[in-house]
């Protein structure tokens, strides 16, 4: 958030009285920056016509959804931003045919949501059975069902047409349900062995981004087109990939006849590509592709710069001067390409009297080398000795790995907002650690803003000394997520979150609030929850304190999953609950009706052994005789102490 920005916010808000002032009167530019805590409702009455004119984030429209679900009849009225909001909590009030109606409104309107969200719309919208029409639901709800719940809409081929479109991502990569859905679609297309052809690559759509390295290998270059699309591949996709390009049986031929066009068509492989291959395209292409199309590519800066790599001699003197030819004018500091014409020892001698202070914001963007940049910072060390001007320092991006503590010493962090945008830039948890303690120790707070920065990345690197530092007003207004840091980091925030929120304890919404923080609540405010319908992801109920989770019974899970109970049974052989399963009785167990076994039988105790080595004077028969006698022996002690 910008400065000016921050200033108008906090204007605004703190002059007006209740939610549906602050969104009547917040510039909509400024919305998304509205502190959840700030919108909740709870029965004020509410302008739908004002929210639907603003862009929310997901977690800001979840506290308002409720307040609208019950103002607006109209689903249809409601804006893509503000359905967004779509929670488990309060669908569970509705009736699952309203609920489909609100599925299919989603669907014409585009609404993204999450994982959660649709794991928890499909159970609302089959609750009474799979409905018949599929295709008027939104796509990513297909990938949590199956080709069978499709039958009544359409052919699994059908089916796979619209998962392949779908947002994959949803589900975690490598996760079991993703790889069943890729070999239920394997089996759907009939695929004989591991080649797949054209046709059935495009029906595969994102899905072909999970096809291993044989399936790549085997369909030569039939699927690049669709593995262009992925985000991300496994080192052994991207050793296929290669593999297949270098072979040069594709359509686009061996990279030796590669054109800029080529290059241009290959553009999502690009950064698969090693100097295997970028050795064998001719330099005069490479120019050309970076000089007439790297501008409009995606590729990031840093990507471009290992091509700019191929293009610079691989050996150079170190004692090289700079010639006429290479001297940096001007033009030469205008012109984006300025990477490719130097080494990064001709870089050096070249920049010796040339000043950059009115251009290290704008050659910071250029594809430099990691050596090229490692001379740039020489160069801007010299020219600030002092410490970079603070209107330079969000720009350091390209810079980050080559930022020492030393560099970060000298910085003058004067704003939340500053901090915000160092924080921004690619930091090691090192770096970001000296970035932070600079700012506090500069006298500026952990307020919202700070936090709000900090939560992006970092927020697991905070020790308890500068987590002691939060004012817990400060947790009102910011947006934090501590599930992955340690549990110290989880007991601290949650006992600041919760008197931040204290207020707001008896709202429907102060679980929303809260839930973020939850990992480090103690058993007694988990029961408290489980009374309140909270509908609890098994997410947040697997990452809760290990001594909070192992003291829930299972009808207390139960009250807190409500409808996500079902879910628990995909988790029965993780650890943590696996752990709390066998500590529960197994007719409780059996209650919960999502197949858990391992529980105590009735009349029986479980008893961790603890992990000590027999002594050696016991051999080993005698001490199992004994763990086998167990059970009898305790039976007797009770039944003589009873006698007594």
């Amino acid at each position: 958030m910008h400065g000016g920005n921050n200033i108008s916010f906090t204007t605004i808000s703190s002059s007006v009285a209740n939610p549906s002032d602050l969104v009547k009167l917040i510039p909509a530019a400024l919305a998304s920056y509205i502190p959840k805590s700030l919108l909740i409702f709870e029965g004020e009455k509410l302008s739908v016509e004002d929210l639907n004119s603003k862009m929310w984030t997901r977690e800001q429209a979840a506290m308002f959804f409720r307040d609208v679900i019950k103002t607006e009849p109209d689903f249809s009225r409601l804006s893509q931003s503000v359905l967004q909001g779509y929670t488990c909590a309060v669908a569970n009030e509705m009736d699952p045919e309203r609920v489909q109606e609100l599925a299919t409104v989603m669907k014409r309107k585009n609404v993204k949501l999450g994982a959660d969200q649709l794991s928890c719309l499909v159970k609302m919208v089959t609750l009474r059975g799979v409905p018949k029409d599929l295709d008027s639901y939104p796509k990513d709800l297909l990938l949590f069902l199956s080709p069978s719940d499709y039958a009544a809409t359409g052919s699994c081929k059908q089916y796979f047409a619209n998962v392949g479109k779908a947002n994959l991502d949803l589900l975690q990569r490598e996760s079991s349900e993703r790889k069943r859905l890729l070999l239920e679609a394997l089996a759907c297309l009939k695929i004989p062995g591991t080649q797949v052809n054209k046709e059935n690559a495009k029906i595969l759509g994102h899905l072909v981004c999970d096809l291993g390295e044989e399936y790549i290998r085997s369909s030569a270059g039939t699927l690049l087109k669709e593995l262009s699309q992925c985000e991300s591949f496994l080192p052994g996709q991207e050793e296929a990939i290669r593999s297949v390009i270098s072979s040069g049986n594709t359509v686009f031929g061996p990279p030796q006849v590669w054109s800029a066009s080529t290059l241009n068509e290959l553009t999502g492989l690009i950064p698969v590509f090693d100097h295997s291959i970028w050795q064998k395209v001719p330099k005069d292409v490479l120019t050309l592709w970076l000089k007439n199309f790297a501008h409009d590519s995606p590729l990031s800066r840093a990507q471009l710069a290992t091509i700019v790599a191929e293009l610079l001699p691989s050996r150079q003197k170190r004692d090289v001067g700079c010639s006429d030819a290479k001297k940096i004018t001007e033009t030469v500091l205008n012109d984006e390409m300025m990477p490719i014409y130097y080494s990064p020892e001709e870089l050096r001698a070249c920049l010796k009297n040339v000043s950059l202070k009115d251009y290290f914001p704008q050659i910071l963007t250029y594809p430099f080398t990691k050596e090229q940049l490692a001379v740039v910072k020489e160069k801007l060390d010299e020219t600030y000795p002092d410490g970079y001007p603070e209107s330079l320092l969000p720009r350091l991006g390209p810079l980050a790995s080559l930022i020492t503590a030393e560099d970060v010493s000298k910085w003058k962090i004067t704003s939340a907002d500053m901090l915000a945008a160092l924080l921004q830039l690619d930091l090691q948890n090192e770096q970001a650690a000296a970035v932070i303690s600079r700012y506090v120790a500069l006298g500026n707070p952990l307020n919202a803003t700070a936090l709000n920065a900090i939560d992006t990345k970092y927020l697991c690197i905070l020790n308890a000394t500068l987590l002691n530092m939060i004012d817990p007003n400060s947790l009102k207004l910011a947006s934090l997520h501590p599930s992955a840091c340690s549990q110290l980091t989880k007991d601290i925030l949650y006992v600041k979150a919760k008197r931040a929120f204290s207020d707001q304890h008896y709202l429907r919404s102060y679980y929303t609030l809260i839930e973020p923080y939850l990992g480090g609540a103690p058993v007694e405010d988990l029961r408290a929850l489980s009374k309140d319908n909270v509908n609890m992801n098994v997410d947040t109920l697997v990452n809760l304190r290990r001594d909070a989770l192992m003291s829930l019974t299972p009808a207390e899970v139960k009250d807190l999953l409500g409808i996500n109970l079902r879910d628990l049974s995909n988790w029965r052989n993780t650890p943590p609950i696996q752990e709390w399963a066998r500590r529960q009785k197994q007719t409780e167990l059996d209650k919960l009706g999502v197949g858990f076994t391992g529980g105590t039988q009735e009349g029986y105790m479980n008893i961790v052994t603890p992990k000590f080595q027999p002594p050696s004077s016991a051999p080993l028969g005698t001490v199992a005789t004994m763990l086998h006698l167990l059970p009898a022996l305790l039976l007797s002690f009770l039944m003589m102490s009873v006698l007594s």
